[in-house]
């Protein structure tokens, strides 16, 4: 019986490591959360509507940098999607949130709520984000050629592919 146990626990083990995602102690948590892995790719099979919608306004995020219910409230609060409408046929919309729950199962973490009140998670405001450029100061994402900070492909140039690998960083001047 402890051997079966063992070869269960091993088995996980293997298939959470395939998949790109660990279990590990989290500083800023008092529990153990998921660790998101350097490269957040982008399935091959992502939905055409949007590539092409979501493209049209801002870089292509990654699904798996927010949580599933991160991204339905996104889908929810089109029409005043951070200050524009950004709203489209329910069909549309529907594929777009499907794909977005699907491509982001694997984050595990709670939603992190934006500062800005009625406003959907952004990104930009997750504790992750936060420890991932705890030493990029304003000014630098101020400057007219990183645009901000959510505007992740200036630094990051395969950022839309899922690709923030610390080795591959740009800060243009």
């Amino acid at each position: 019986m402890k051997i079966a146990s063992i070869v269960a626990v091993a088995g996980l083990t293997s298939a959470l490591a395939l998949t790109g995602f660990s279990l590990a102690d989290d500083n800023d948590h008092d529990h153990q959360s998921y660790k998101r892995p350097k490269r957040l790719a982008v399935p091959s099979d992502a939905s055409l509507v949007w590539k092409e919608e979501c493209a049209a306004c801002h870089m292509l995020y990654p699904p798996g940098l927010l949580p599933a219910e991160a991204w339905r409230q996104q889908m929810q609060t089109l029409d005043e999607h951070y200050g524009s409408n950004a709203t489209l046929d329910p069909e549309q919309e529907r594929e777009i949130l499907d794909f977005l729950l699907r491509a982001s199962a694997g984050n595990r973490l709670p939603v992190e709520r934006s500062s800005t009140a009625g406003e959907p998670p952004r990104i930009s405001q997750t504790r992750w984000f936060e420890r991932k450029h705890d030493e990029v100061s304003e000014a630098k994402f101020a400057r007219e050629s990183v645009g901000g900070r959510a505007n992740c492909v200036a630094c990051h140039r395969d950022a839309e592919r899922g690709d923030f690998d610390d080795d591959k960083v740009k800060i243009p001047r």
